[in-house]
């Protein structure tokens, strides 16, 4: 004869089952603050979670990257502007060393801080560094502008040491070091001389402003798809703390109502063995 096949016992062992899984889930979920933890809560939205969590880190590099790249320019435009206001005042003074009614006395002190202001260029390059790198001794260094493999801006900075500064004058090629003011016929050479290398210097400046340009708006964009990815990031993979906390609450009470439910199944069930023993 059947007793009782406790149907009650048995719908509360299996929804108990069901819903200390759910709050081991919920629990799981809570503790990594992830949507997915691991790949068995959602193997389809895993796999897009972390191509864009790569795309993420990729314009995180590139931010560093461009970051750092305008820092560099910047300094090495600092010593840009340094070198051109050093030879603007040599060419004042290559101009009044043109003129016809000095001594050699009055040459020969313009002269002195002519070649004073030839060292201090010659110190400003030396100077001009960042992160141990001397940036106007000729440098070329290649910049992350993107998430991707090959967005990249490859960047090129002259040397402006004094025999780098070169001008061409009677179909000849001189430097900064070969320019002398001591005579009225060498002033008149400098200042043809220095016109040209101010220009070669204002060019590279323009180049080094183009760069820095370049790497603001690299900055700019990859700013925003960070934006873009962490939103929809968040969409896939992020977790509501709030909802899995109410959500453990409410599990946590079926629980309880559960195992009651249970209990008083198994009470039942002794009760009636009692009797018929």
């Amino acid at each position: 004869m059947r007793i009782n096949n406790n149907i009650g016992g048995m719908w509360a062992w299996t929804n108990l089952n069901r819903i200390n899984t759910s709050m081991f889930r919920v629990m799981e979920q809570l503790l990594t603050a992830q949507r997915i933890p691991r790949a068995g809560f959602d193997v389809a939205g895993l796999a897009v979670a972390n191509k864009l969590r790569a795309q993420m880190e990729g314009y995180t590099k590139a931010m560093e990257s461009a970051q750092y790249g305008i820092n560099l320019l910047s300094t090495a435009e600092g010593g840009m502007t340094s070198i051109q206001d050093a030879l603007q005042r040599m060419r004042e003074l290559a101009l009044q060393a043109s003129n016809g009614t000095l001594t050699d006395a009055d040459r020969a002190a313009l002269q002195e801080e002519f070649d004073q202001l030839r060292q201090g260029i010659a110190q400003t390059v030396k100077n001009t560094q960042y992160n141990g790198q001397n940036v106007l001794e000729g440098y070329k260094g290649e910049f992350q502008i993107g998430a991707n493999e090959g967005e990249t801006l490859e960047v090129e900075i002259p040397n402006l040491n004094p025999e780098n500064l070169k001008a061409n004058i009677n179909d000849e090629e001189v430097n900064l070091n070969d320019l002398n003011i001591s005579t009225a016929q060498g002033a008149n050479q400098a200042v043809e001389a220095l016109d040209q290398m101010i220009n070669q210097v204002s060019e590279a400046r323009s180049n080094v402003g183009a760069y820095i340009n370049r790497l603001e708006s690299g900055l700019k964009n990859a700013a925003k798809a960070m934006l873009n990815l962490t939103r929809s990031y968040d969409t896939i993979a992020g977790f509501d703390m709030a909802q899995g906390i109410m959500q453990q609450t409410r599990l946590m009470l079926l629980s309880n109502f559960t195992t009651g439910i249970l209990a008083q199944s198994n009470t039942n069930n002794a009760a009636v063995l009692r009797l018929l023993g």
